[in-house]
């Protein structure tokens, strides 16, 4: 009973929204698909979700036909002009006669592209499924959906940021479905234990980048490895520069080897830390140098990873002094800001790795180190004099105690 007052009140939406629109007094292509079976009355129940149904537009909109006609459709009467589902290689023509058309589009959402068929000709999945009538290949409905399509801005899309890699990795994921392909499918488990998943997908944070932010979204093609840094280098704007004036740069380009995922991977991207400049496992410089500081490069970062140490452990200890002295009550606001401008300062050294220039981050890390000493020797002085107080207090407390003691024996001698 509940179901039924359910499809009846989505067809009731979805009527609602529409009469106007479409002048006509009834809609009979939800009165008849309601009354099927599931896979034909299954678009009635999700259609009053659909942005397409928000805005007003009706069945016949996209799939032609006639709503007011009380029979069935027929496919063989041409003043039907009656379409049906599209097969996928048609489908996005199909969604383009009226995304394609700014003035059309113009009255819905002037701010809405209208280029997306000229790029998904030139994505990986239009060449597939165009140029070579490759029906898997991804098409409109396989990214946005059919009959509950959201805008991109709404949570319930399958194209909200944080939706994007389980909608990508619905293809992508499935060994199976991708087998005639050669690529593999651990990009969405690499991903999601990458620091930028983490922060996508575990803390919500809408700009950490998503597969669409690297590969692109309608003209989606495998990134090249010569444009991988420019592609980084969209969100990590200072270590792109860095790089590419560096002598690395001509030298991975000379080999053939992509800039940033040599060192830092692809889609498992890990959060970066000093280890990755020294020995052992860890160790990115370590992949193309011996392991030995006979070797120049090696040896460059080892002394980088030394300054950076210095830094962390300075900044560690000068934290840990401060904490300690707030937790005691002493006034540490202006070493608080302090320990802010050293945190800047070890950005600012970790960026500069990206030179390839020990001197360079030497440099920089330098006025960190000088800054947490002094820092630290602040809060140094703060819990000696919180210590100097407790000893004040306890020596009056002592004094005030033997006077109380004095007071109380000499009331006691002149009572008896």
């Amino acid at each position: 009973m509940k179901a039924k007052l359910l499809l009846i009140s989505s067809a009731l939406a979805i009527f609602t929204a529409t009469q106007n629109v479409c002048g006509v007094d009834e809609n009979n292509c939800l009165a008849c698909h309601a009354k099927l079976m599931k896979k034909y009355s299954t678009p009635v129940k999700l259609y009053s979700r659909d942005i397409h149904s928000q805005v007003g537009l009706i069945c016949s909109d996209c799939h032609g036909g006639d709503p007011g006609r009380e029979r069935r459709h027929d496919r063989n009467e041409a003043a039907q002009a009656f379409i049906g589902a599209p097969a996928p290689e048609k489908i996005p023509a199909f969604c383009d006669r009226c995304h394609g058309d700014a003035d059309y589009m113009r009255s819905f959402n002037p701010g809405l592209p209208v280029d997306q068929l000229v790029k998904y000709r030139t994505s990986r999945h239009g060449q597939l499924l165009l140029g070579k009538a490759d029906s898997k290949a991804a098409n409109c409905v396989s990214c946005h959906s059919v009959h509950d399509i959201h805008r991109a801005r709404d949570p319930g899309s399958s194209v909200y940021d944080t939706n994007i890699p389980k909608t990508c990795a619905r293809c992508h994921s499935n060994s199976e479905y991708m087998a005639d392909y050669g690529i593999p499918t651990d990009q969405y488990a690499d991903y999601a234990v990458s620091v930028h998943g983490a922060a996508l997908l575990e803390r919500g944070d809408r700009g950490a980048p998503a597969c669409n932010d690297c590969h692109g979204n309608h003209g989606a093609t495998p990134v090249e490895v010569q444009n991988i840094s420019q592609v980084c280098g969209m969100c990590h704007v200072n270590n792109e520069r860095l790089y590419r004036e560096s002598f690395h740069s001509s030298i991975f380009e000379e080999l053939e080897m992509p800039g940033c995922e040599t060192c830092h991977g692809n889609h498992a991207v890990v959060a970066p830390d000093e280890s990755m400049l020294g020995a052992g496992d860890n160790s990115a410089c370590g992949q193309c140098h011996e392991q030995s500081e006979d070797d120049a490069g090696f040896a460059l970062g080892l002394n980088m990873k030394k300054e950076l140490d210095s830094l962390s452990i300075s900044f560690a200890s000068a934290t840990l002094l401060v904490e300690r002295a707030g937790q005691r009550g002493m006034e540490i606001s202006e070493l608080s800001l302090s320990l802010s401008d050293i945190r800047q300062s070890a950005i600012k050294s970790r960026t500069a790795v990206h030179a390839f220039d020990d001197m360079a981050v030497a440099e920089l890390a330098a006025p960190g180190i000088e800054l947490a000493e002094q820092v630290a020797q602040s809060a140094r002085q703060l819990l000696t004099e919180h210590q100097k107080r407790r000893w004040w207090l306890g020596g009056a407390t002592l004094v005030l105690l033997a006077l109380i003691a004095a007071l109380y024996l000499r009331l006691r001698s002149i009572e008896g």
